[in-house]
């Protein structure tokens, strides 16, 4: 009997680059200090947190990578009597949901470009 072919090793998925291992690479590429980087990203989102808060305009550019925007969505009453789609015959009550701010990033232009295969 002919051997069985070894089945072929899976490729260790990619893992996301952590908050210690960014600070690091920018630092090394900025030649400032971790220490530096590490207070340059508080400030930014001090900024961003100001801009989408309620004082601020509700939307950011970052420039090079994407706009963020503020989208305030209002509260929904519950309470009403709906058919449940998964058991016909059946019917369950909503809840009520709370007013919060959803947060959206959109990439800009020059990040597309630069992520999309050359043709």
């Amino acid at each position: 009997m002919a051997k069985a072919k070894a089945a072929p090793a899976k490729a260790a998925p990619k893992k996301a680059m952590t908050k210690t291992a960014l600070f690091a690479k920018l630092a090394e590429d900025t030649e400032l200090t971790k220490k530096q980087i590490e207070t340059v990203f508080e400030e930014l989102s001090k900024i961003i947190v100001h801009q989408l808060g309620s004082k601020g305009p509700g939307k950011i550019l970052l420039p090079g990578l994407f706009r963020l925007k503020a989208i305030k969505k209002p509260k929904v009453k519950g309470g009403e009597k709906k058919e449940n789609k998964l058991q016909p015959g059946t019917f369950y009550v909503t809840k009520d949901k709370p007013a919060h701010t959803k947060v959206t990033a959109q990439p800009v232009k020059d990040l597309k470009e630069a992520l999309s295969p050359s043709a």
